[in-house]
């Protein structure tokens, strides 16, 4: 059975209520409720002074109604005793300076002080709850960010990190080109993360900045580290997790969650759908991308549940169907429990107007009325937890590649993101089920490996892709690939793709940063012309046939998109950013090519997507825009309304 939650935060309600919200999150048909995780003032309001009783109690209430908690660790959220009594435990900002503890997630997780203080915290809860069989899993602190903090302690954490990588400033002075603007260093201590107050990438060392990027990146995952070791010290049999989301600073997640026994994801897609048919809104791609972290199904810890406003001004109200549909889109793409964001709209605080289920009211509403629709929906599908999805075509996806574009932009508008989605998209419009892989994942069992963007090639993942294609598989390759070192530096006299020259079948001869304001139009060797922008190779085949040209400026005629026969399989080169036809057109052949089964002549904005299993086997339909669709689908036509989602069974019925 697909599990229902709830966020709820007893510490910020009178006890009064508890008991009258445990009966009715229970009558409603929750069965998980996740606690705790900011409420550690309320553990500790002095230093060494445990309380725990209130937890206890709250605790009891909901299990007497039925319900097993997610129990947090509050360490996101330090009481203020500790900033004012070891303010060491404060993050120092870009420009040096301590932060000033005014909402949340300033403590730096490197420093002794605080983890001194938060393995304490942790160790007491999880004495006190091991085994405990209310206690339905852990989750580790909060929507945790890569580690950017510049206190003393991580600025020697990164002199560390490098000598163990580099070994000798030569070596570092070498990797990184430090010849340039007199930067090589000739001591140790010379070396400082990015500072200033007039932080800006764009004129910063590249290669500086990723190694800076992957020390902040695996100091995050060396906390949940300590955290997973310090709860499996009382309780070796508990299940742990932390709530992921896409942050400014986004961490490795992929390091983040290998200690962790399931991956978890905070879901908030748009409120307002844009009407731009060219938007990037789906929240399709995070999904498939959060089921990646651990490569199995999910949990949403925070779904969408009223309409948001906190860091931004109010959303409009929910639409119809939204709270419905956007939970069964994440259900689509493998989540196995939905905990919505939150029971009740705060009353106090920052959050007071990010909308949980019910207002402030108190009063049942129609979000209300529309989740028990859908709790009530999924009761007729009780072993759909039994099914997963099963991919042909894999997305291969790095934190190295996003650091390097967030380091050294390519063009006005060019985002790694925007092709891994673009392609994404494209899979779905098709009905694909798609998997988004890490780099050094196995291709075993795929037909076609999608390798967007991939700035910085290194010769083991380009020695994969060769004999993927040699087998018989099918790889897309796009502009911006090849470009760098895994130190991210140019490469010197290879020309672009660089190492993915041989399988790709044909060289840039220059490219064209276009912008995202400019636009080019490409025609395919079809006839048909689609819209372009950001970005252009130029490319000269060789081996390759052209699949489309430029149909403009001072390269009209040359070839924009290739194919090339590799072995028993082939390599397609996409040397522009198109319109979301053109990847659904390509992808479209290319899978007919691979014998990838696919529906094609899906509305725009129609998802399909597939779990199967011992559970059965379950398509799900679903209409992302506010347009009424109808589908023609193997014989039947189906009548979408707006948001909505709908099932097919194995007996063939859609419901």
């Amino acid at each position: 059975m697909i599990q229902i939650g709830m966020d709820y935060y007893p510490e910020q309600w009178d006890p009064s209520l508890w008991e009258e919200d445990a009966a009715r999150m229970a009558a409603l048909g929750v069965k998980v409720v996740r606690i705790a995780e900011f409420a550690w003032s309320r553990m500790e309001p002095r230093e060494g002074e445990f309380h725990f009783e209130w937890l206890d109690e709250a605790i009891r209430v909901l299990a007497g109604h039925g319900m097993r908690v997610i129990l947090g660790t509050p360490t996101n959220c330090p009481p203020l005793w500790m900033y004012q009594h070891y303010p060491e435990t404060l993050q120092q900002d870009r420009t040096g300076q301590r932060v000033f503890p005014g909402i949340r997630g300033h403590r730096c997780m490197m420093s002794p002080k605080f983890r001194f203080y938060a393995r304490r915290v942790v160790g007491e809860m999880a004495r006190r709850y091991a085994g405990r069989p209310e206690i339905f899993a852990w989750q580790i602190d909060n929507e945790l960010e890569s580690n950017h903090c510049t206190c003393p302690t991580c600025r020697a954490g990164f002199r560390d990190f490098l000598r163990q990588k580099y070994h000798t400033l030569d070596r570092l002075n070498d990797a990184w080109g430090n010849v340039v603007w007199s930067g090589e260093y000739s001591g140790w201590e010379q070396i400082q993360p990015p500072l200033g107050p007039d932080y800006e990438t764009d004129w910063m060392n590249p290669a500086w900045l990723q190694d800076y990027e992957r020390y902040a990146a695996a100091g995050t995952a060396d906390y949940v580290r300590a955290q997973c070791g310090w709860i499996r010290q009382e309780d070796p049999e508990a299940r742990i997790t932390t709530n992921s989301c896409f942050p400014a600073h986004l961490p490795d997640f992929y390091q983040e969650f290998a200690p962790l026994d399931v991956a978890a994801y905070d879901n908030y897609p748009v409120g307002a759908l844009p009407r731009d048919p060219e938007a990037l809104y789906s929240n399709g791609f995070a999904l498939d991308f959060v089921r990646s972290f651990k490569q199995k199904n999910f949990w949403v810890l925070e779904q969408l549940a009223g309409p948001t406003g906190c860091w931004a001004p109010m959303n409009p109200a929910m639409e119809p169907g939204m709270l419905e549909g956007y939970a069964l889109q994440a259900v689509a793409h493998g989540a196995d429990l939905l905990s919505f964001f939150r029971w009740r709209t705060a009353a106090t605080g920052a959050e007071m107007f990010c909308h949980g289920l019910l207002d402030h009211d108190n009063q049942p509403n129609r979000r209300y009325w529309e989740l028990e629709q859908l709790i009530r929906r999924l009761e007729r599908y009780p072993r759909l937890d039994e099914t997963a999805l099963h991919s042909e075509v894999a997305l291969l996806y790095a934190p190295d590649q996003e650091f390097a574009f967030q380091n050294k932009r390519q063009s006005p508008g060019f985002a790694y993101w925007t092709q891994l989605r673009l392609l994404h998209e494209g899979c779905m419009n098709l009905g694909v089920n798609v998997d988004v892989l890490p780099e050094t994942a196995s291709l075993e069992g795929y037909r076609v490996a999608l390798v967007p963007t991939w700035l910085m090639a290194r010769e083991e993942l380009v020695h994969r892709l060769e004999d993927f294609a040699r087998r018989g598989g099918t790889v897309l390759l796009t502009n911006r690939s090849g470009v760098k070192d895994e130190h991210n530096n140019c490469l010197l006299g290879q020309p672009l793709p660089g190492p993915f020259r041989a399988l790709a079948g044909c060289r840039v001869t220059e490219y064209d940063p276009i912008g995202a304001e400019r636009t080019q139009q490409l025609r395919s060797a079809s006839g048909q012309t689609y819209a372009i922008h950001t970005w252009c190779d130029l490319l000269e085949p060789e081996g390759a046939e052209v699949w489309a040209a430029y149909a403009g400026r001072y390269y009209a005629g040359t070839a924009a998109i290739t194919r090339h026969r590799f072995g028993g399989g082939q390599c397609y080169y996409v040397g522009t950013v198109g319109e979301k036809a053109l990847y659904r057109d390509l992808l479209a052949c290319l899978f007919r090519e691979a014998g990838v089964d696919m529906v094609p002549g899906l509305p725009p904005g129609v998802e399909l997507t597939c779990r199967s299993g011992p559970g059965g086997r379950y398509r799900f339909l679903f209409n992302n825009t506010m347009d009424r669709q109808t589908v023609h689908l193997e014989g039947t036509e189906l009548e979408l309304a707006p948001l909505e989602v709908r099932v097919q069974t194995e007996k063939g019925e859609w419901q």
